[in-house]
């Protein structure tokens, strides 16, 4: 039900944003739909679970410093030097590492939060509040409309200082994926080692698409210090994210 009631909420911009087409011909926005991951009922880790996705964080961690720590011994510092297939082992722990971070720092779940940060994402990038209009993007109702799904999966926040009375550190876990109208093959043309670069940006890539799971996922950061607006400011995070993943890679995502 969430879910419906998040496309019927952003289905109004679809015309307005469409229009935004006409003054860049060359170079058409990108339809996207923006959605929350489908859980029913609120989800929190029991203790074992929770102890087991801490030991799996900490494991990949260690495994991945461990393996750094030896390629940088055997050939330098300077990671661009190294033999291709070295930095592809690393980077295929640093995957792993990331999203056993991210499965133990989203343990738990609200499905209506996810549902407040869809819809706060959606407005961004229609330029509600202090966002601006993402021009490279133009919303649709439905995946099937879409080249790009964008999906929130979860959400987490933290205070700064124990004694302050909201939380001032807000992040949000999202994914890119293929809508109806993109083959997903072409998310697997984006360079493997793509990162979000924008100042001021706070988000960044987790892990790149592959067979059983393919789309992309990334977290956004509200920047911190600011209790007002704290889960607002991440999801705008959200929509500059996938406007500048979008002009990174628009030739790629837009291949015939």
């Amino acid at each position: 039900m969430l879910v419906k009631q998040i496309a019927v909420a952003i289905s109004w911009g679809v015309a307005v944003s469409f229009a935004l087409a006409a003054e860049h011909p060359a170079r058409p926005p990108l339809r996207v739909y923006v959605t929350a991951a489908q859980v029913d009922a609120p989800r929190q880790a029991d203790e074992a679970t929770r102890n087991a996705l801490k030991a799996k964080r900490d494991r990949t961690r260690e495994a991945r410093q461990a393996l750094e720590k030896r390629l940088r011994g055997q050939f330098g510092k300077k990671r661009e030097a190294w033999p291709a297939d070295k930095g592809d082992e690393l980077y295929q722990l640093e995957e792993a590492a990331a999203l056993a971070d991210a499965d133990y720092e989203y343990r738990k779940i609200d499905p209506r939060g996810l549902a407040d940060s869809a819809r706060e994402v959606a407005d961004s990038f229609e330029g509600k509040g202090s966002a601006g209009r993402k021009e490279r993007v133009a919303l649709v109702s439905s995946a099937a409309e879409a080249d790009l799904v964008v999906e929130v999966e979860a959400r987490r926040d933290g205070k700064t200082m124990p004694t302050q009375v909201r939380p001032d550190r807000c992040f949000v876990l999202f994914t890119v994926g293929a809508g109806g109208h993109m083959d997903p093959k072409q998310l697997t043309m984006v360079p493997a080692d793509y990162r979000i670069k924008k100042l001021g940006l706070y988000a960044w890539k987790i892990a790149n698409p592959k067979a059983d799971d393919p789309v992309f996922y990334f977290e956004s950061f509200n920047g911190g210090g600011n209790e007002f607006g704290c889960q607002g400011a991440a999801a705008s995070a959200v929509s500059a994210a996938v406007d500048k993943f979008i002009e990174d890679n628009y030739q790629v995502l837009t291949a015939k």
